[in-house]
């Protein structure tokens, strides 16, 4: 079998990027690996981040974080999105073809550099990896135990936020990279939770920061309010006709590998 690294290596075309997205825990990795990319350049901004936060002393059970180490950790995470950022140019710079693994939480963002890469002469497929809240939720969870504290595990109302911005993105993600998008499914097998309120007693509420800056009466009542409209949209994207809609946009694996390989070879 030809591997899609050959396929780049043999091509004589502009360079290609995959964009990957999906929220923490969905598995992007695996996927990455099923799909036979393992030959490409891969860019992760985690990479640089869990390197920081080690030469720290920081731990990567992030989810237990003091309030001393969440600074620490948000001062860590600014400096490697600027190593990253020079990194990424370098890469566009000498015209390499890559896969750039991230959330691609933010839409505003994946919309700026696919027009730098577009510029830049760049042909970009982006890779969608879909999850319930609750995988993603479990995975990050069980992540730094899991990796013999190798790898980091987020705390999880920062996940939830990334999950629910990932989710709301499928759509304008379609809409951006079609005909070069593609997304696959990723998701817990049997029965899953679909009450926000006992996701967030089950996965949230063991994690709560500690030590965190007293509030005002106003600050604390807006906190309030944002926590119920965020917790009422995502009780919203637990319903099963809202995760049937979302289902539509993906495909099997197997087509997804074709579909990477013609976009690779064209």
């Amino acid at each position: 079998m030809i591997s899609l690294i050959q396929l780049l290596k043999e091509q004589t075309g502009e360079p290609k990027a995959v964009i990957l997205a999906g929220a923490p825990g969905a598995g992007k990795g695996s996927i990455l690996k099923d799909l036979d990319l393992g030959g490409l350049k891969i860019l992760n901004v985690d990479n640089i981040f869990i390197k920081n936060l080690k030469q720290a002393n920081v731990s990567l059970d992030l989810k237990n974080a003091t309030p001393e180490e969440r600074v620490e950790q948000a001062k860590q995470m600014a400096a490697a999105n600027k190593e990253f950022k020079g990194e990424l140019q370098s890469v566009i710079d000498g015209k390499q073809s890559f896969v750039l693994d991230g959330t691609a939480a933010s839409y505003k963002k994946t919309a700026e550099l696919k027009q730098q890469l577009e510029e830049a002469g760049y042909k970009i497929m982006m890779l969608y990896v879909y999850t319930d809240l609750e995988r993603s939720l479990k995975q990050n969870e069980k992540r730094f135990e899991k990796s013999g504290g190798e790898d980091r595990s987020l705390a999880p109302a920062i996940v939830m936020r990334t999950w629910k911005s990932v989710t709301d993105n499928i759509e304008p993600y379609f809409n951006l990279f079609t005909p070069n998008f593609i997304a696959v499914a990723n998701t817990l097998k049997g029965d899953k939770m679909e009450d926000i309120e006992k996701i967030i007693k089950k996965y949230l509420t063991p994690f709560k920061p500690t030590g965190t800056k007293p509030k005002t009466p106003a600050q604390q009542q807006k906190s309030k309010e944002q926590k119920a409209k965020l917790n009422a949209e995502i009780q919203d994207m637990l319903d099963e006709e809202f995760i049937a809609d979302i289902l539509q946009y993906t495909i099997s694996k197997e087509e997804a590998q074709m579909r990477l390989k013609q976009f690779l070879n064209g």
